[in-house]
């Protein structure tokens, strides 16, 4: 598995414009929801003949709104990072003692 989750780049033929493209058709319906809410013009194609990638052309003025919104689509369908409510208090528990310590400790050492 990748590290990196870059999905867009430079349009192929068109250097007015960036491609956003998505492997997971729920993603983007999401996406293209949130262009459409912020009125953002796209085109979009599906890659029938390849792996089924649909992709999203969008011009390079609204770039930044539309990278803004892809961040929003991917952490919108991400898994928690723990996901067992147990092991997320103990997480907490633990930080906030260690950080107690250290708060007493630098006091005592003063």
């Amino acid at each position: 598995m990748s590290l990196t989750h870059i999905n867009y780049q430079d349009h192929p033929t068109n250097r007015n414009k960036m491609v956003f493209f998505f492997k997971d058709p729920e993603h983007a319906v999401y996406f293209q929801n949130l262009l459409n809410e912020n009125k953002i013009k796209h085109e979009r194609q599906v890659d029938e003949e390849g792996d089924g990638r649909v992709y999203f052309g969008v011009m390079k003025g609204d770039f930044k709104l539309a990278k803004k919104l892809n961040f929003l689509t991917y952490g919108h369908f991400r898994e928690p990072f723990i996901t067992v409510p147990f092991f997320k208090y103990l997480l907490l528990i633990v930080t906030i003692t260690a950080v107690t310590l250290a708060i007493y400790g630098a006091i005592k050492a003063s």
